[in-house]
């Protein structure tokens, strides 16, 4: 009996609860301060997904040897079109900054707090409180290029 309450239990508990924003406000504050050679070496190479309470809003992809970054949203453009951009990334004294072609200069504040990546959006130059996770971490690359257009495949027989 105690066996079906302990297994009940642990199935109406969520595997990956969401920290709070307090929560995840205080891993801010705790955590280590990441540099340009931290971001780098976690970045390079890889499709970064982030959520920010437990929503997936975007996924960027740094490609190796370059500060050159693809953005894909997680919702389509008006026009029903995957929503993407092209940039750049670069430290700015503390922060790592994003040049993107279609809407411009980002800025973030980013932590390691126990292996979790945190980042704070700056305004300003100054913390605005809007936290990010980064939910997954994948060597696949994103293709998603602005103006990118698929073309159907050619089936095989077809004249």
């Amino acid at each position: 009996m105690i066996r079906i309450a302990l297994l009940a239990s642990l199935l109406a508990t969520p595997l990956a609860a969401q920290d709070s924003a307090e929560t995840l406000a205080k891993k801010m504050r705790l955590g280590s301060l990441m540099t340009e050679a931290d971001f780098r070496a976690m970045a390079e190479g890889n499709t970064i997904t982030y959520n920010n309470m437990g929503e997936d809003l975007y996924r960027e992809y740094y490609r190796p040897g370059t500060n050159r970054v693809v953005i894909e949203w997680t919702t389509p453009s008006e026009d029903g079109q995957i929503n993407c951009d092209l940039g750049t990334w670069y430290a700015e004294n503390e922060a790592i900054c994003f040049d993107w072609n279609r809407t411009g200069k980002v800025c973030s504040i980013w932590v390691d707090f126990e292996g979790q990546y945190i980042s704070e959006l700056l305004m300003d130059g100054q913390r605005a409180g809007n936290i990010e996770t980064i939910s997954n971490i994948s060597p696949t690359p994103l293709y998603c290029e602005v103006g990118l257009v698929s073309l159907p495949s050619i089936q095989a027989g077809a004249g």
